[in-house]
């Protein structure tokens, strides 16, 4: 699974308030419910345990782990967890969100990272697996931001394997609690803002 210690449950007979109620009596933090389109993943919510809120996320650019070129095979370590350039406050409120899925103590053995890249309100998730290997004579040496060679890693690299799935997720509504899929209280919605120049995350 993508996210570790979680359970999968079809739940075509409850509504998501039910499923929350049963989710936070076994002491689970979190729901995500995955929307389909023609057997391809098309959205996401993720409903905060036991109060809410509720982040209802689009599915864009799916790209299954198999299909990827040179793609690895994930192992069950937990992985470490990379949130880039979340910035606004809602920003911040949606790293919090994804940092509560994760488990607070990688396991580095597993050399698994998952990142969740901002860049224009769309959040670009990777999962990659990380290997330490040794200087290529063509490669030149790492140099820090003052443009200096970094001291005691002059022969070490770092080379990246992609496990996948990869995807692209944006933002559509925060919800108030747990609401039903018209979202009657919400916090916080797309196209609120009329200036296309100012972004959300």
């Amino acid at each position: 699974t993508y996210i570790p210690r979680s359970a999968h449950r079809y739940a075509r007979k409850f509504s998501v308030r039910e499923i929350a109620s049963f989710a936070s009596h076994r002491n689970y933090t979190a729901l995500v419910i995955l929307n389909e389109d023609a057997k391809k993943p098309s959205g996401i919510d993720i409903v905060h345990l036991p109060q809410g809120p509720t982040f209802h996320f689009s599915i864009s650019n799916w790209v299954e782990g198999r299909k990827l070129p040179g793609h690895g095979n994930p192992t069950g370590h937990f992985p470490e967890l990379i949130l880039n350039n979340f910035r606004t406050p809602l920003g911040l409120l949606t790293a919090a969100l994804f940092r509560t899925l994760f488990p607070p103590q990688p396991d580095f053995i597993g050399r698994q990272v998952v990142t969740l890249h901002n860049q224009r309100d769309y959040i670009f998730l990777r999962r990659h697996r990380y290997v330490f290997r040794e200087k290529r004579t063509t490669e030149k040496n790492v140099v820090g931001p003052d443009g200096k060679e970094v001291k005691g890693v002059e022969g070490i690299r770092a080379g990246l394997q992609e496990l996948g799935p990869r995807f692209t997720m944006k933002l559509r509504r925060v919800d108030r609690g747990v609401q039903r899929a018209s979202g009657q209280e919400w916090e916080w919605k797309g196209g609120m803002e009329k200036e296309r120049t100012k972004f959300q995350l």
